[in-house]
């Protein structure tokens, strides 16, 4: 092999490489359905996603429940709407809204892991 093949074939191990590795931000139109999906059920989500990071994060705000109890089901439950939209790659994370309305603090009352592999 002489040099120029080497370096066709490191450039091209480094692109696919870079793509494998490299994933895309949700796009805001899958972002707004899922907004609009949790919007749809004010007695379930009362308050609209508070922040998402590029689809990885999904933060949302819901009355906190007893001080020891946490909103893991509540999260999960998220999941399968996230799952119904194609929406794979995300972690909810559920924070006490009253503390953020109250204080602007952020205290993480409950989360899920909705990651899973593409139908």
């Amino acid at each position: 092999m002489n040099k120029k093949t080497i370096l066709i074939l490191m450039v091209a191990i480094t692109a696919a490489v870079t793509y494998f590795l490299y994933e895309q931000p949700l796009p805001l139109e899958k972002r707004a359905v899922v907004e609009a999906d949790l919007a749809s059920q004010p007695d379930k989500y009362p308050a609209t996603p508070v922040w998402w990071s590029d689809g990885g994060v999904l933060a949302i705000g819901m009355m906190p429940r007893e001080a020891s109890e946490k909103r893991n089901d509540s999260a999960t439950e998220i999941c399968g709407i996230l799952w119904k939209h194609n929406v794979n790659k995300t972690v909810v994370e559920v924070y006490d809204i009253l503390q953020i309305q109250k204080s602007d603090e952020w205290t993480l009352i409950g989360a899920a892991d909705c990651r899973r592999a593409a139908p």
